[in-house]
């Protein structure tokens, strides 16, 4: 049985996951932003409710991760938006965030050239995402 997409333990097990990858904390270096992520509701995808991750990423380390309200994860220095489901296809894998971002796949609130630097880090937060066992609410 794995965790809840979206949820309190969905949120500690990436955090573990981030802080347990060496890739992540050499990619990370020089990051000092907090990261908001919105998950926008698709009640087709029996996702009915907007959820917001806040990432507190500092220097390749996880300080926290916490689901918080959309609204508080829209107050972060830099913001990824997207459907239920486009988040669901980067946590599979099915779609590169980084194309993601470039093509409004999802939407990017914060300064596009920064999170460029970052490419790496960015694919190995994926990574980490794909080792937590995740039960969707559509599956």
């Amino acid at each position: 049985m794995g965790v809840k997409a979206f949820s309190d333990d969905f949120a500690k097990a990436y955090k573990a996951e981030l802080n347990k990858s060496e890739k992540y904390r050499q990619a990370g270096k020089g990051w000092k932003w907090k990261v908001g992520l919105v998950v926008e509701a698709e009640p087709d995808h029996n996702f009915k409710d907007a959820k917001g991750v806040l990432l507190d990423l500092f220097e390749g380390e996880a300080r926290d991760v916490t689901m918080v309200s959309p609204d508080q994860a829209r107050a972060a220095d830099f913001v990824i938006t997207g459907a239920y489901s486009r988040w669901k296809e980067v946590m599979r894998k099915q779609l590169d965030p980084t194309r993601a971002m470039m093509t409004g796949k999802l939407k990017v609130k914060g300064d596009l050239a920064t999170l460029m630097r970052y490419t790496r880090a960015a694919n190995e937060m994926t990574e980490c995402t794909t080792r937590i066992d995740i039960d969707f609410p559509d599956e």
